[in-house]
């Protein structure tokens, strides 16, 4: 299947949203969570982190952002629109879910295109796991303060326990952030559901019954995705 991507000529991070809340944020603004992945697919996992930073963090909508690049690691098994497919219909019955498609992966590109998109005045969250959270606050960055203060002045981190609880890294220039790193706690049983286990399982024709929603399950039968 063609994957159907908007091209944009500029370098400039652009967000496209596919599906918008039909609850979310008011026209003045609000709390916007972000969940960043690469949706191959998206799972239940996926949507039990959305609906407890929305509960527990009291966000007036989350996005699901599927980015066309990803900076850390390829792609295969579902086109671009199929994953954004899955998507939409994951969260069809989910009020303040919004599902976007942005032409860059890293976060500080993402929020920069998020302001492009939503008015009003908006405080943003990155919703991540303990591993990703722990990639983002120790990478080898060029110059730290600066990537720090630039990443903590954008948005802020909710981060979530994955195969493990996190722990702020005893670095001195983190703790002036301290305030804008949350961390949520999660079922500790959903670390056994991931995109990479659905896909195994679909490629050994084994069901995917508590890995994806049902809509996406008949959506991967239906076009043989992820088969070995």
């Amino acid at each position: 299947m063609a994957e159907n991507v908007p091209q944009h000529d500029s370098d400039r991070p652009h967000l496209t949203l596919v599906t918008r809340a039909s609850r979310g944020l008011a026209p003045a603004g609000g709390r916007l969570g972000v969940i960043g992945g690469a949706y191959n697919p998206i799972t239940h996992a996926h949507l039990v982190l959305a609906r407890a930073a929305f509960d527990q963090a009291r966000l007036d909508e989350v996005l699901f952002v599927l980015s066309t690049i990803l900076p850390h690691k390829p792609i295969e098994g579902a086109a671009i629109d199929q994953r954004l497919e899955m998507m939409r219909l994951a969260v069809a019955e989910v009020p303040f879910a919004t599902v976007g498609l942005c032409t860059h992966g890293l976060f500080l590109d993402i929020a920069a295109a998020i302001r492009e998109v939503y008015q009003g005045e908006l405080d943003v969250f990155f919703i991540v796991g303990r591993d990703a959270a722990e990639r983002i606050l120790t990478w080898p960055y060029p110059d730290p303060a600066a990537a720090l203060q630039e990443m903590f002045t954008a948005f802020q981190l909710l981060v979530f326990r994955r195969r493990g609880e996190f722990t702020l890294p005893t670095l001195h220039l983190l703790q002036r952030y301290a305030d804008r790193i949350h961390t949520l706690p999660l079922r500790k049983d959903l670390d056994q559901i991931s995109s990479t286990a659905a896909r195994e399982q679909a490629a050994a024709g084994r069901p995917l019954q508590g890995l994806v929603p049902e809509r996406v399950a008949d959506y991967i039968r239906g076009h043989g995705l992820y088969r070995a």
